[in-house]
């Protein structure tokens, strides 16, 4: 398999596996609330949240020096590592208004973490596309990522109060 595909793959898979976990850590002891705040989790389930969020970025570096000259970053180490740092943010960016919109929509919880482990990986997948190399494919990319707010914003007009409703609750001392 050649380096563009590998890395989108790759990508969609870290991104997907992490984030369902994540998903998990962070609404498995909820109670009526859509998430546990940080502040009312357990030693161990904090522990765990920082541990995905490390092994999110310690995956995309190793992506990212497996699959050189994939992108239009430079390649050079500083150019690596800024493309971790991209898809690693915006990507959670991404998959925060798409967990945002499935709230929205008031889907069961058990439809949300299956999401979250098959399709938590798209937005890190979109990201690393308008990354790609060929203009042509970082275009498309960009045409997608721009479809893909529409979308939830067409689908759920609330998406972005409730996003930003959830981040107020997740960060609630």
């Amino acid at each position: 398999m050649s380096p563009t595909p590998r890395q989108l793959l790759g990508v969609w898979v870290i991104g997907s596996v992490l984030t369902g976990t994540l998903a998990v850590l962070l609404t498995v002891h909820r109670g009526p609330r859509r998430l546990q705040p940080l502040a009312d989790l357990s030693t161990l389930s904090l522990a765990g949240v920082i541990g995905v969020l490390v092994a999110l970025v310690a995956a995309l570096g190793l992506l990212a020096w497996g699959t050189p000259g994939t992108t239009w970053l430079p390649d050079t180490a500083r150019g690596r590592a800024l493309w971790v740092v991209l898809v690693a943010a915006a990507g959670l960016a991404g998959w925060s208004y798409a967990a945002a919109a499935t709230f929205v929509v008031d889907l069961p919880l058990d439809v949300q973490l299956m999401m979250a482990f098959t399709v938590g990986g798209l937005p890190f997948t979109v990201v690393a596309t308008v990354l790609l190399r060929p203009v042509a494919a970082s275009g498309a990319g960009l045409v997608l990522a721009v479809a893909l707010l529409v979308t939830g914003f067409a689908v759920a007009p609330e998406t972005l109060r409730e996003g930003v409703r959830l981040l107020v609750v997740l960060t609630a001392p």
